[in-house]
């Protein structure tokens, strides 16, 4: 990305500093972007960058080292005054669309077993800032110095604020919802024998197997720890924590739910969660990530199922091609996405804690759909990144700390299907334990409706 920001490019920067203040006109006529070495007076001047992105540039503000994608000049300040004008010396709005808007996803081809951009690909990994949401630091720079001009120019200035603390959108994703059934008993029995592999040892995956064979012939033989819908609701409520429930779709894939949206079961927990005041949304299908008709048939299936519009998705195994899925669900009428994270790492992807509009690169033009980015993901933890309970609980506190600096959302997704002891044990203790701990923390507990009512 070399050249300066185009006209799109920068109001789709001013469309998300708008999240954080009020860009009243007076304000929006002060602002300045473009190379032009003569100083304006009065106005806040954004020096534009035609170089291509650097990563050796780091200035410390207000206590953090905050990385400069697109300097200008060695100059250690952000800004300064000069001629009654405040001065950016370096291209904080490219950096801030830089990382925004996903760019660096449109210059990779390479990607994982699932077709994802790769964590290790990315600018997040390079300069280890992934669970630090930078763009919302370039805003604070930003909205500093608008602040300043403001009083001295007389111009009226009000910041904004999403959260007074942090948002928290507690989701789950539901793949899978029979432990005791006999295709994974036999499944089981598979890994033992070395056929299949085994994600345990072999003594937990010996017991785990052999307790479950009685279930899976007589259903009812014990509770399903994968039909755990009431105890976890039961868990939210004493926190009064509101959920999101994505249900999978069938359309032909391996990967796809083993159960069927019509069943009367399931049509019947659709209803209870809704009546709980949950909000129910669709996991789409691998299918549905680069297939039209695939997704606009999963979201009429799941609406009548539900008996109620189906407003977001997230999509299975995060599987998302960037902007193309997001178009593909904007075209089928949904309205905010949640599948924008890391796989192999918790934090941010876009570098942002706020919901955001994503853009189309090659149309040049801000989606209507929203993102709101998935902050932490359980298989994350304990699958990808392997740590103990006491590392993930530090990681989430990290995260949470981060986000209330500026009153942000932070997105957690925990399958119902990831409550097995035999695989993690110790797994539902620290589930509570856990949001125990967030609970204690105020934040404003929300669905995507909600958030969709804030933005």
């Amino acid at each position: 990305m070399e050249a300066a920001l185009n006209i799109q490019q920068y109001e789709y920067v001013l469309f998300h500093l708008g999240q954080h203040l009020h860009l009243n006109k007076s304000i929006k006529d002060s602002l300045v972007y473009g190379d032009n070495d003569s100083i304006p007076k009065n106005k806040i001047v954004f020096k534009a960058s035609n170089k291509s992105l650097s990563t050796a540039k780091t200035v410390h503000y207000k206590g953090n080292d905050i990385p400069l994608l697109f300097p200008n000049n060695d100059k250690e300040e952000l800004f300064e005054w000069e001629n009654d004008s405040i001065i950016f010396h370096h291209d904080i709005l490219k950096s801030a669309f830089y990382l925004l808007s996903g760019y660096q996803e449109t210059l990779s081809d390479k990607s994982d077993s699932m077709g994802r951009f790769k964590y290790n690909n990315s600018i997040q990994h390079q300069l280890k800032m992934v669970r630090k949401p930078i763009v919302n630091y370039y805003f604070e720079v930003i909205i500093d110095a608008i602040e300043q001009f403001s009083q001295k120019h007389n111009i009226a200035f009000e910041r904004k604020r999403m959260f007074e603390n942090f948002g928290f959108m507690l989701t789950h994703d539901v793949d899978r919802v029979d432990y005791y059934h006999w295709r994974e008993t036999v499944y089981k029995f598979l890994q033992l024998a070395g056929i299949k592999k085994a994600h345990i040892d072999k003594t937990s995956l010996k017991k785990a197997a052999l307790n479950a064979i009685l279930p899976s012939i007589f259903p009812g033989y014990k509770p399903d720890p994968w039909w755990n819908f009431d105890d976890l609701r039961k868990l939210e409520k004493q926190y009064d924590f509101k959920s999101v429930w994505y249900f999978l779709n069938r359309d032909g894939s391996p990967h796809d739910a083993k159960y069927h949206l019509e069943e009367q079961r399931i049509k019947n927990l659709i209803s209870k969660l809704l009546n709980d005041k949950c909000e129910i949304g669709l996991h789409g299908s691998i299918k549905t990530a680069t297939n039209q008709e695939a997704i606009a048939n999963a979201k009429q299936r799941l609406e009548k199922a539900s008996n109620t519009t189906i407003t977001g998705t997230r999509q299975h195994f995060l599987k998302f091609h960037y902007p193309s899925t997001l178009n593909i669900q904007q075209n089928a009428g949904i309205k905010y996405d949640t599948t924008m994270g890391f796989a192999e790492h918790e934090g941010f992807r876009n570098s942002y804690c706020y919901p955001f509009k994503p853009f189309d690169h090659d149309a040049n033009q801000m989606l209507s759909i929203w993102e709101f980015p998935l902050s932490i993901m359980d298989t994350t933890l304990f699958g990808y990144r392997n740590l103990s309970f006491n590392n993930m609980k530090d990681s989430f506190q990290y995260i949470i700390d981060e986000i209330k600096k500026f009153g942000g959302l932070m997105v957690l997704l925990w399958h119902n299907c990831n409550f097995d002891e035999y695989e993690y044990p110790g797994i539902n203790k620290y589930f509570a334990e856990q949001l125990e701990c967030i609970s204690n923390q105020n934040p404003e507990s929300v669905t995507g409706i909600d958030v969709l009512s804030k933005v």
